[in-house]
């Protein structure tokens, strides 16, 4: 019988483990979020991020947001499938990938260092943190090919399709 183990983590530590490789498996429901909820959870988000729409309100050593729990069983292969909050955690790395795309052409430090952290969030990173930008954290089997290609070339690439490959570049 497998143990169960409770570990409570930020989003940030979840994704930048080294040992984070997160599927989900063909027996979760495909990704149904549409615009409501995704605005939902953004809006949560900006309201935690900016209270009274003031950044400097925000205490990012106090403060807390609890996202919700993300369930994973790791299996046979190492990977973390996904029991719980593919939703979330799924809609969470497409939100990192716009973010990665909007500070490409920011260049002062701090805009560099978010970056480089994001990279860390959504593609598996060498013993030098450097991202290897084709292996990424994430994986599903549940959605179609066109879904999961889609899903994919968006994590990859920042967009979907031909232009994708063309528009990709480190």
């Amino acid at each position: 019988m497998s143990k169960l183990n409770i570990d409570q983590k930020t989003i940030k530590l979840l994704l930048t483990d080294k040992h984070s490789d997160f599927l989900i498996p063909d027996y979760q429901r495909p990704y149904a979020w549409g615009e409501d909820e995704c605005a939902t959870l953004w809006d949560d988000l900006f309201t935690f991020a900016f209270p009274n729409d003031d950044c400097d309100a925000f205490k990012s050593t106090s403060d807390e947001y609890f996202l919700g729990p993300i369930v994973t069983f790791k299996n046979d292969a190492g990977q973390l499938e996904i029991i719980d909050g593919q939703q979330r955690l799924t809609t969470i790395m497409l939100l990192l990938r716009a973010f990665y795309d909007k500070f490409a052409n920011m260049k002062d430090k701090q805009s560099i260092k978010v970056r480089d952290s994001i990279a860390g969030c959504v593609w598996k990173t060498d013993e030098f943190d450097d991202p290897d930008m084709d292996a990424l954290k994430i994986d599903s089997e549940v959605a179609s090919d066109s879904d999961k290609d889609e899903f994919l070339d968006i994590l990859r690439h920042g967009a979907v399709g031909p232009m994708a490959h063309s528009a990709y570049s480190r």
